[in-house]
């Protein structure tokens, strides 16, 4: 596995991740690993923005997320659902806690679903330890430098993969409007169905279009798009 010195971003991700588990496992202490990461684990993808842009590519050893999962559920054999849920959940929870600090002012990140991965290529390793829990974390990071400007560090950020949504209206209801909804309701979202639908990645309106039949399935043929530099462009 490839050594460099850890970005400090990296370094305090992964603090945070400790604090965060913490709340769940007493005690639990992130230490530089001596060796490299082996095995199978889950894998995330996270997307940064703001005053640093990139991707984090972050693994958790199975055994340690299962342990992870059986101390939080009580589950003697946690499934995959849950155990993805925990650690998208408590990798956000220590983004989110990194980005409150103001030597991290102007940052923002984001993490997809868990996927099951073989051992990392590269990476930096950790070992979180608390009493009858061990599990290894491998971060590996494609950041700008601190301050680069959004064009000069555009090819960083090519190959994250995002997700895109498309949305064709929205409406406010009631909440006794809401609880009486059942099979044959008609929710009436006062818009003509000629009207171009909205195209976002995460909350950002990227696009409109219009929806066609591709091979019987629904398609959206664009017909307006925002700057190149606005869809990259991830901060809130």
């Amino acid at each position: 596995m490839a050594e460099r010195t850890p970005d400090p971003l990296v370094e305090g991700l992964v603090q945070e991740l400790a604090a965060a588990m913490r709340a769940i496992v007493d005690g639990v202490t992130s230490t530089p690993a001596a060796s490299a990461a082996s095995g199978d684990g889950w894998s995330l993808t996270g997307s940064v923005s703001g005053a640093r842009r990139g991707a984090l590519e972050v693994w958790v050893d199975l055994g340690g997320a299962e342990t992870l999962a059986r101390r939080i559920t009580g589950v003697e054999a946690p499934d995959k659902p849950a155990i993805i849920a925990l650690l998208r959940d408590l990798w956000t929870r220590a983004a989110t806690a990194l980005c409150s600090q103001p030597a991290h002012a102007g940052l923002a990140i984001g993490f997809g679903s868990a996927r099951a991965m073989g051992s990392p290529r590269s990476g930096t390793v950790y070992e979180l330890c608390a009493d009858g829990f061990v599990a290894r974390v491998v971060v590996a990071d494609r950041l700008s430098a601190p301050g680069a400007g959004v064009h000069e560090n555009l090819d960083v950020v090519l190959d994250i993969d995002l997700p895109l949504v498309v949305r064709f209206a929205r409406t406010m209801l009631p909440i006794r409007t809401l609880a009486a909804l059942g099979p044959g309701s008609v929710v009436d979202m006062e818009r003509s169905p000629d009207e171009p639908v909205q195209i976002l990645v995460g909350d950002r309106v990227i696009a409109h279009g219009e929806v066609v039949v591709v091979g019987g399935n629904y398609g959206v043929r664009i017909t307006d798009v925002t700057s190149p530099a606005a869809r990259v462009r991830l901060e809130a």
